[in-house]
């Protein structure tokens, strides 16, 4: 972890946040997914995502893939190595998703609705390095827009 800790500031300090969140568990173990991801909320303009964290590469490559839903309010959240214009697609996807572009605690993009068949490639408007996928239409119901702040909670 601590490569990538010095690769992107941005991502510092949301791992440096992770690392030394209260624990709701016991022995100050974080608190993690079904599938072994650290939990935590992002809130956006206030509206709370209960978002899995991941940061290696084959979680990144996985992402939500082969899952069967993402329950309302629930998201991923990827912390990329560096800031950059990042590409995603839906690979072996089974539900739509919206992405939201983070960068600098704001949102910066949006792409809402993207069907679970998509074939093509999405990419984000402008360089980032965390990127939230929630499922599709979240934004639209909860008017999520370009320049909201993005805020990590334990």
């Amino acid at each position: 972890m601590f490569p990538l800790l010095l690769r992107n500031r941005g991502v510092c300090v949301l791992l440096l946040t992770l690392a030394f969140l209260p624990a709701s568990t016991p022995a100050g173990a974080q608190s993690l997914s079904s599938h072994g991801n650290p939990v935590i909320t992002v809130l956006i303009r206030e509206v709370p995502v209960t978002a899995e964290v991941v940061s290696t590469p084959e979680k990144l490559y996985l992402g939500l893939s082969h899952r069967p839903a993402l329950p309302p309010g629930h998201g991923m959240l990827f912390l990329l190595p560096a800031a950059d214009v990042q590409h995603f697609c839906m690979r072996d996807m089974r539900f739509g998703l919206d992405f939201l572009w983070l960068k600098d605690g704001r949102v910066v993009g949006v792409t809402p609705q993207v069907p679970a068949d998509f074939p093509g490639t999405l990419s984000s408007p402008v360089p980032v390095s965390q990127v939230l996928e929630v499922p599709a239409g979240f934004a639209a119901a909860h008017g999520i827009q370009v320049g909201d702040p993005v805020e990590f909670r334990p």
